[in-house]
Order: C-alpha cells, then structure tokens, then sequence
C-alpha cells in the first residue's frame, strides 16, 4: 500500500465519523427548552367567507373528511370512507378525483396522507395500503411513484418549496424519525430521531394527529407529538436541534409511560392529545388540543413570535371540527353536510385578528 495514501484515508475516516452519519437525535436536547406560559392577548377568529361544496353530477357524496389542502385556486379533500381523493374550486364546484382506488400503475389502495408540491401543479399522495407515494397533478394525472431510498410506511409529509420530502416514519429500530429527502434524487439527505421506541405504538397509532409544519423564511421544522406539550425545532440549514418550546396550560395531562402496557391501553389512556398543527406565517403557528377533562375541553393555542420573543397564548376556539388547515392567516374548516342539505358539506374561512370585528359571510 502506498504509505501517502495512509493520512487522507485516516482524515476520510474521522470527517466521515464527524459527519458522516445523518441522524440526529432529540433526546439529547431535551433539557434545552423554553417555556412559554398561555396568556391572553386579544387575538380572536374572525368568520370571512363560507364555500358550499356541490354534489359532484354522478357518484355519491364524500363519506368521511380526513383532511384538507389548499392548492393553488383548488380545495382537496381526502375522503376515509371512499378512500379517494377529491378536487373542488374556490366556489365549491367539484371538478375532478386525483387519482382512482385499485391495483394498478398509478392507483392507491388506501390514500392517508397528501402534499402539494409548490409551484409545479403537483402534489403527492401518499397510500397506506402498499406504502407507496404517488406524484400527480393537481389535474388528476397521475406522473410516477416516488423512489424513496428504502420502502417505508410515512406518517406525516409535507413537501418544502425546493423539493424536499419532510416526513416522519418508524425506521428498524422502532424509533420514530423526522427525514427529508429529495424528490429530484431520492436521497436522503437528513434524519433527526423523534421518538424513542418505546412509544412506537403511539407514534404509528396516532400518526394522523402529529404536528408537522415547516418555515420556508426561517428554515426551521416544527414538530410536536400528539401527546407532548413541547415543540420540537430544527434548524434544516444548521441540521441542528434548537431549544424547544414547552407550552405551560393548566389543562394538560402528560402522557406516563408504564411497562407492559400494550399498545391499545396506551392509545386508551387518558392525556391531553394534539388534534391539529399549522403554520399561518413565518414564525406563527396555530395548534389545536383536546385537553383530557370532564366534559372534554378543546382548545386553540397560536404561538407567534418564535425567531424573536415567542409566546403562547389560548384563544377562543370557534373551530367546530378537527378538520382543518391554513394558508397564509387564513384558517380553512372543513363542515360536514346537516341532514337536510344536499351538498357535500362546507369550507368555512376564518382569519386571525387582534381586534373585535362582527363575523360575516
């Protein structure tokens, strides 16, 4: 062996030890943390407009709502009963399914999850059924499935403005991990472990209720667990951890983790569960919670200000529903149908503001 090859391999070996492995882990920052007490500041939600969304001219009407998207000048509501994907303008007018249900190229079995891919036309669904992620327009075509390193079963996504896959899994050591990959290569390009192993079963029982949201100003992930009061931060341009954010409310119950409890007793137990997660604006976030009381309590809590001076602060909830999204500041609730409407139910549209104002629409 030639003796001047000797130093650069034993340099490639210690960056490749500093540098080379791309997880990170939270467990380590967990004692870096800021706590934030809910106060009281005046912020209210205000009912702007309300789209009724027509019955499609053939086919039945949706069954069950999981979720909701806002693409460009469309609404895309996720349907659990039918398991199908449905397209509707700003007006309510249905226009078109995304996709179909069966076993062919381009079709899902069970679509969980959805993201639309900015500035393209496109958005990705992602099928619980074969653990696949379908690319289709926002037109209904279907364009590839998604070649993701290893095959993995996603629970939460979204997709950042250049192309990046942020999603949460379960990898083979039962812990629960924060990826971002690329969707031009299908590189991983960074992992941050989430959640130890011993709560996998309520990482993947729960997955539909995790908080996922990401600030394209300030490059950071937020991400919280349905059943924490802290929120996760990492800084994607640093691949760091940032101090999280503990939310002090005099209604949460912790979640105690007893051994030999099985995975059902602990999706029984009782503790304050995330029911809704999003980003209004860079450094605003909106969370919903459903606090384990008697009567059940729901409530709204924004945090704002968190690249400067964050705080929380609980507001009035006016949400009727856990189905809900955000654009900008506007809030996009998802209504299902009374029994004597035939429509497929309702948008309605809040905003956020600081001052009283009479709801209209």
């Amino acid at each position: 062996m030639n003796k001047k090859l000797l130093v650069p391999v034993r340099w490639l070996a210690l960056l490749f030890l500093i540098f080379g492995g791309c997880e990170k882990s939270a467990v380590e920052n967990q004692k870096d943390v800021i706590i934030l007490d809910t106060q009281t500041r005046g912020t209210h939600l205000s009912l702007v407009g309300d789209i009724t969304l027509e019955l499609p001219e053939a086919g039945s009407a949706l069954g069950s709502v999981g979720s909701v998207t806002i693409a460009e000048d469309y609404i895309i509501l996720l349907d659990n009963i039918k398991k199908s994907v449905e397209v509707f303008d700003r007006e309510g007018s249905y226009k078109w399914p995304i996709g179909s249900r069966g076993d062919g190229v381009g079709q899902y079995k069970i679509p969980i999850g959805s993201a639309v891919i900015p500035n393209t036309g496109q958005m990705l669904i992602y099928d619980g059924g074969t653990g696949q992620t379908l690319r289709f327009s926002i037109k209904g075509e279907f364009i590839e499935q998604l070649k993701l390193p290893k095959r993995r079963f996603i629970n939460r996504m979204l997709v950042s403005e250049d192309h990046n896959l942020i999603h949460t899994y379960v990898d083979k050591n039962k812990n629960g991990m924060l990826c971002v990959t690329s969707l031009d290569t299908g590189e991983d390009l960074v992992k941050f472990k989430v959640c130890e192993a011993e709560y996998r079963s309520l990482f993947f029982g729960l997955q539909r209720l995790q908080g996922l949201a990401y600030d394209e100003v300030q490059k950071i992930i937020y991400f919280v667990l349905p059943w924490e009061v802290e929120v996760m931060r990492i800084d994607l341009a640093a691949h760091e951890f940032l101090p999280s954010l503990t939310i002090n409310h005099p209604e949460f119950v912790s979640l105690k983790l007893d051994e030999g409890k099985t995975g059902r007793e602990l999706l029984e137990a009782k503790f304050s569960k995330l029911f809704g997660m999003s980003l209004l604006s860079s450094g605003d976030i909106l969370l919903r919670y459903l606090f384990s009381d008697s009567p059940i309590i729901t409530g709204l809590i924004l945090l704002s200000d968190l690249s400067v001076e964050p705080y929380a602060q609980e507001m009035k909830n006016e949400l009727r529903y856990n189905i809900f999204t955000c654009q900008g500041m506007s809030i996009y609730e998802y209504l299902s149908p009374a029994d004597d409407e035939d429509t497929n139910g309702k948008i309605r549209i809040y905003r956020l503001l600081d001052t009283p104002e009479s709801p209209t629409g």
